[in-house]
């Protein structure tokens, strides 16, 4: 099997765990400052750049018969009153734009077509709705009225609208043509026969309402773009999206992470101890916020499938610490006479090339697909990246030395683990047995100085030495035990 990390290497992470907690520390005030700085920021003004998943906005995927150059293109959209797009090439002669601008209408415009349908109707007008996307007005009043006054007002605000096609009811029909041929039919309705309106989608006769059809974004840019670049725009697709929907998915997402964390401290607890909860659920947190701080820092657009790649950032670096978790539980068991910090270390150590292989082909794969693609594809493979690196660190660095900082903290308040239920005696017998004590006088195998030995293999050098010199008092290894 091939192994990047040699067996028996004995790296000693657990005396480098409160520099890592600092650099950690460091990293996560970093994040969450810039996440605050963003909001002063002039042309920021939000914690992250959300993209149009979570504000709202419209994406339009448009291809034109000729090539046109993507500095061309946003010079126009300007033009036409889209200062906000983004444009991203897709093949040759084709575009995605992205903007903010979610209605075919600004405010100003509703607040001009508003104001003079009341200034003409004044109290004979009931309401006027605008839909959200800005693309068809409804508008209502008391009694009928003459549909083709509505042309003038539109035309007054430069604004191209098509009116509802209405039909005259049959009995108004009747009645017109008995009147054109001389007659004097009788009408008992309140308002004129010409105004009496069939039913259609258009038109309302019992609620006396009318659909007036505007521009919408899709039509507004293709009529815009051939005035201005003079080439042939066809528009494949368009999707949108409105504010409140935006809003809601942001609180969703949030919502989503939160639930996410909670199911993974009740499946630690459950999995292994209340003691190594904490440090999965601080590990991932830690993860989650550098890599949100490196996509505020950038600006980077923030969208949902970057969201995904959080949550797919969670899954990842919880499976690498289950791995390390799993083998620290099977070894307090097996190396019952080692301190904990011991145990942690030599648990990572053996964890470790198959850490650093899993990580390694993962963030490979990721990073091909980084280079290769583009737009939306790109950014969550730059998310993917940074957790892959990040998860990786925190698994060793954060994860594990929380168990520890669990232990000596609260230790009391959990149930005493197997290494503690052993009685001295067993322990040193278990020694003799495994060959770490076969020198004749007593002294120990490890013959390095103490200057090269870390502060944990003090420790337990010392409690070695204790050890042999009860055992000693005891008449040596012949000693027999009490009860």
């Amino acid at each position: 099997m091939f192994e990047i990390i040699k067996p028996g290497i004995n790296y000693q992470f657990m005396s480098n765990r409160r520099k890592a907690f600092v650099i950690s520390s460091v990293l996560v005030g970093l994040s969450i400052l810039i996440l605050v700085a963003n909001l002063f920021i002039p042309g920021r003004g939000t914690m992250l750049n959300y993209g149009l998943d979570f504000l709202g906005g419209t994406q339009i995927q448009l291809e034109f018969d000729k090539q046109v150059a993507p500095a061309d293109l946003r010079a126009a959209l300007e033009k036409i009153g889209y200062k906000d797009a983004s444009v991203s090439s897709m093949g040759e002669k084709g575009y995605q734009v992205a903007m903010r601008s979610f209605s075919s209408i600004s405010d100003d415009q509703r607040a001009a077509i508003e104001k003079s349908f009341r200034g003409k109707y004044k109290s004979d007008l009931f309401r006027i709705r605008f839909s959200a996307a800005g693309d068809h007005i409804k508008v209502r009043f008391y009694s009928p009225v003459k549909l083709d006054e509505f042309a003038p007002l539109f035309a007054a605000l430069n604004l191209k609208a098509r009116l509802p096609k209405a039909e005259l009811t049959p009995e108004a029909v009747d009645y017109l043509t008995r009147v054109g041929k001389g007659e004097t039919p009788e009408w008992l309705k309140p308002h004129p026969a010409e105004l009496d309106y069939a039913k259609s989608l258009e038109v309302s006769p019992e609620r006396n309402e009318y659909t007036i059809m505007l521009e919408s974004v899709s039509e507004k840019i293709e009529d815009g773009l051939f005035k201005q670049l003079g080439v042939k725009t066809s528009v494949l697709s368009v999707e949108s999206r409105g504010p409140q929907v935006g809003r809601r998915l942001r609180v969703q997402g949030i919502l989503s992470l939160l639930y996410a964390l909670g199911f993974i401290l009740l499946y630690i607890v459950l999995r292994f101890d209340l003691k190594f909860a904490p440090g999965a659920i601080v590990a991932l947190v830690h993860d989650v916020l550098i890599t949100v701080g490196i996509f505020a820092l950038f600006w980077r657009e923030f969208s949902l499938p970057i969201l995904a790649a959080l949550l797919t950032i969670v899954g990842y670096s919880l499976n690498d610490t289950i791995v390390v978790y799993d083998r620290i539980r099977e070894n307090i068991l097996k190396l019952r006479s080692h301190s904990l910090p011991k145990v942690v270390n030599t648990s990572i150590n053996e964890t470790l090339s198959r850490t650093i292989l899993t990580s390694a082909t993962t963030f490979f794969t990721v990073a091909a697909i980084f280079v290769v693609a583009d737009g939306v594809l790109r950014d969550f493979a730059l998310a993917m990246g940074i957790g892959i690196i990040v998860g990786t660190y925190s698994s060793i660095f954060v994860a594990s030395p929380m168990v520890l900082f669990v232990d000596s903290t609260f230790g009391r308040y959990f149930t005493p683990d197997n290494r503690q239920e052993s009685e001295p005696m067993e322990e040193d017998e278990e020694e003799d047995e495994s060959g770490e004590d076969e020198s004749g006088d007593g002294e120990s195998e490890d013959e390095r100085p103490e200057e090269e030995l870390s502060e944990e293999e003090l420790k337990e050098r010392e409690v070695k030495k204790a050890k042999r010199m009860r055992r000693k008092g005891r008449g040596g290894r012949g000693g027999k035990r009490k009860g």
